[in-house]
């Protein structure tokens, strides 16, 4: 599992054991995604982890990380609905995008330049890595389809 598909699946598991008030599990996650430096990109985001780590040990999480580093979008997706976002990419620097979602079959996440042409799509999208170098800078679209029956949980890390 690379970094990018690990931090996706931390944070879907954080999600699933805050749900479940599963406070030692959460703390396992909650570590780790700090150790990874990633941090919030929306407002939505930012919201969820203060809460999550609202419920948890001061003292159980380490204040680390980087000015620079992965971030992460986190958000709930109905039966059929899409996600649709946009993210400028740097030309010749690695880029990795993942999904972690709950529940972790009937997404589709796919990555595409600002032309349209597709680069990367992951179907099922859970912990699943999309991984490029962009020739160019420019802004790529990154789409996440709920082809399932429920709402669906989501976290889309950046790296």
């Amino acid at each position: 599992m690379t970094s990018t598909e690990r931090l996706a699946n931390d944070l879907s598991a954080a999600g699933t054991a805050f749900e479940r008030s599963d406070l030692a599990t959460l703390e396992t996650h909650l570590r780790a995604i700090e150790l990874a430096g990633a941090s919030p990109s929306d407002r939505h985001s930012e919201e969820t982890m203060l809460e999550w780590r609202s419920v948890v040990s001061k003292d159980a999480l380490p204040m680390r990380g980087r000015a620079l580093g992965p971030a992460y979008i986190s958000g709930t997706l109905a039966p059929g609905a899409t996600l649709d976002t946009e993210q400028v990419l740097l030309g010749g620097k690695s880029v990795g995008i993942a999904a972690g979602t709950t529940p972790q079959g009937g997404l589709r996440l796919r990555v595409s330049r600002g032309d349209g042409k597709a680069v990367c799509e992951r179907s099922p999208a859970h912990a699943r890595e999309c991984r490029f170098v962009p020739a160019y800078t420019q802004r790529y679209r990154i789409e996440l389809f709920n082809s399932g029956t429920g709402n669906a949980r989501y976290h889309i890390v950046l790296e």
